[in-house]
């Protein structure tokens, strides 16, 4: 048996182990590979948010002009990833926009065009990426701070995949930290907007939860 992971962190792996070992006496041996690959380049750029899209789009044209390969530009929200895709294309630079927000065959469309080269550049949120099997991605540019180190290095990493360099660029400005703690904590739910959730669900109900 062989269990295969590219981004499972020690406990989750520790837990499949032991998982296993218990329901089906199975011991697992682990090969973990690390994160380090030598043919990716990483680089953070500090930018202003007005010479954002200009940088992404100069940045573009460097590395993919006369060359094979594709690009992906990561967005924190859908917005982003169409106001990004429309300038680019204004620029002359063929892109277009990835979200979930956007229709399965649409969806399905742009990801196969993106393998097969007939677009050059994806602007996408993280609903991107998965199971995509291009190898030769030169370049991936987060133009907004990703929400954790994890999803970071699991996007910059779908860069390069046929050992060729390529660039791995993450644009800095300080504004982009304080949006991402604000969407982190708008994702937390405190122990009174717990209580709240459970009462409506019980209003009526037989007395099952007691808050």
């Amino acid at each position: 048996m062989g269990a295969f992971t590219a981004t499972a962190k020690k406990d989750v792996i520790e837990e499949i182990i032991s998982h296993l070992r218990e329901k089906l006496s199975i011991d697992l041996e682990s090969f973990i590979g690390g994160v380090q690959r030598e043919n990716l380049n990483f680089q953070v750029w500090p930018v202003a948010r007005n010479e954002k899209y200009d940088v992404i789009a100069n940045c573009i044209k460097e590395s993919l002009t006369g060359k094979n390969g594709g690009a992906i530009v990561y967005c924190s929200s859908r917005r982003h990833t169409e106001e990004l895709s429309l300038f680019l294309n204004e620029k002359e630079i063929h892109s277009e926009a990835f979200h979930a927000g956007r229709s399965e065959p649409d969806k399905r469309n742009i990801q196969d065009a993106f393998v097969e080269g007939k677009i050059p550049v994806i602007c996408a949120t993280n609903a991107f990426g998965m199971g995509i099997d291009k190898k030769d991605i030169r370049l991936v540019i987060h133009a907004d701070i990703p929400g954790s180190l994890e999803n970071y290095l699991q996007e910059a990493g779908r860069a390069g995949r046929d050992m060729e360099p390529s660039d791995c660029i993450l644009l800095y400005e300080q504004e982009d930290i304080e949006n991402q703690f604000s969407l982190n904590a708008y994702s937390k739910l405190s122990i009174k907007d717990i209580k709240k959730i459970l009462g409506i669900l019980t209003k009526g109900s037989t007395g099952l939860f007691q808050l």
